[in-house]
């Protein structure tokens, strides 16, 4: 059950991360100023353990690449799959912010306008709200309890599909890396079935 408060903006001073347009506008301002590191900051865990995988992931063709291809094919292969990133990025949150786009909003009025609050609704238990801008985006919070600070739920609202996309590369190069290992595979063992069977050919006498 979702009650709807009336809102009225204030100083950016004055934004609270205890209350959850507080914490939205910190998000929108962080975003707009091109600044990664307060994006993540007002990001909700779900949010973080999302790029955790992701960098994992990343992880796992680094390992496969070494283990599976030859020494040779090792640089573009790091390349061509992504894993090359793992040469600057040490976490999920280096990967959001080697990949967050940092192009600035700040001074753009019409933005900045659109990505005000238009509506905002919060549960009867005050742990999860909802908002929606006067350009019609909407962005879901959940709040923590232990600090009591709300986050945006990025990966549950429509800015999941954005990020999924700019993603995409990961999953599509991990099937791809897996064919290449498992052709390699089965060209090997052709190879070896191959040699058994000569050795166990009868000798001519």
């Amino acid at each position: 059950m979702l009650m709807m408060l009336a809102w009225a903006p204030g100083c950016s001073s004055e934004l609270d991360p205890t209350e959850p347009d507080g914490a939205y506008y910190l998000f929108r301002d962080a975003l707009l100023a091109g600044d990664g590191e307060g994006v993540w900051k007002y990001s909700d865990q779900a949010t973080h353990v999302y790029f955790q995988d992701r960098y994992e992931h990343l992880v796992e063709m680094d390992e496969t690449i070494e283990q599976f291809l030859p020494l040779t094919d090792h640089r573009i292969a790091r390349q061509q799959s992504g894993a090359v990133l793992l040469d600057e990025v040490k976490d999920g949150k280096g990967l959001f912010l080697k990949l967050f786009q940092s192009q600035k909003f700040a001074e753009d009025e019409a933005i900045r306008i659109g990505t005000d609050i238009d509506e905002l609704e919060v549960n009867k238990d005050s742990t999860a709200a909802r908002i929606s801008t006067r350009a019609k985006q909407v962005y879901l919070l959940d709040r923590d309890k232990k600090s009591e600070q709300w986050h945006i739920m990025l990966m549950e609202s429509e800015t999941s599909k954005s990020i999924e996309n700019s993603l995409g590369w990961l999953g599509h190069n991990e099937s791809a890396l897996q064919q290449t290992v498992e052709d390699l595979v089965a060209e090997q063992r052709e190879k070896r079935e191959a040699i058994i069977a000569e050795l166990m050919k009868p000798k001519a006498d």
